[in-house]
């Protein structure tokens, strides 16, 4: 949050209503979620603080870390230096940078409803709670209908900025910047100069997403034995 700060990233009005509206209606659909009709002899976690909770959160927070400050640099190669909507107090303007981050992190808050829905052996599986599947269904054809363009008035209505076609400008890809041409970063510039921008983007949204589900899959099952 202080390096997308620091770089002036911010949301529109249009987007933080959404967001809201969309973690509104996932929690509610979460409450709705009912417990089955005949008690598991599998005890449940005794305390939130559990080590499954805890080793949980440790790696759902790297994966998530990584995939934002991966989008975070190959997005930064693209924002014109001289935009005065990159400070940090400066008026909100779509650009590459705050458009792909804004895809990102909602991601990633549709991903930790995903993952952290317990379902059964103590309340019905995510599947079997319609409307809370669904939602997520939606939310994500939504969110990857944005990052590929396949729509181009939904990325108008949500305030998104057009996503580039062409190589990063020369000028940002410069020795000396603020990351530095760390090995990591030289590889992303690299793919990004492969696949386009577009299809990045959205590689780095799916890794998010099977990454942080194989994650969660393989804690549950190695510490609940």
């Amino acid at each position: 949050m202080t390096t997308l700060h620091q770089k002036g990233v911010k949301q529109g009005d249009r987007q933080l209503t959404a967001v809201g509206v969309v973690v509104a209606i996932l929690f509610l659909f979460v409450t709705r979620g009912k417990p089955l009709p005949k008690l598991s002899t599998k005890k449940p976690p005794s305390s939130v603080l559990c080590r499954e909770t805890l080793f949980s959160i440790a790696a759902q927070f790297g994966i998530h870390y990584v995939a934002i400050m991966a989008v975070t640099l190959i997005s930064d190669a693209y924002v014109d230096p001289y935009d005065p909507s990159i400070v940090p107090d400066g008026p909100f303007h779509p650009n590459t940078l705050n458009t792909a981050t804004f895809l990102i992190t909602v991601l990633t808050t549709i991903n930790t409803f995903l993952v952290n829905y317990q379902g059964r052996p103590h309340m019905e599986s995510l599947r079997e709670n319609v409307l809370l599947f669904r939602s997520i269904q939606a939310c994500y054809f939504v969110l990857f209908v944005c990052a590929s363009e396949a729509f181009p008035p939904l990325n108008q209505l949500m305030q998104l900025s057009p996503l580039p076609t062409t190589g990063p400008p020369a000028f940002n890809l410069r020795d000396g910047s603020e990351y530095g041409r760390s090995v990591v970063h030289s590889v992303l510039l690299e793919s990004l100069n492969l696949v386009g921008f577009r299809v990045m983007l959205c590689v780095v949204m799916s890794l998010d997403t099977v990454l942080v589900t194989l994650a969660e899959k393989t804690i549950r099952s190695v510490l609940e034995g």
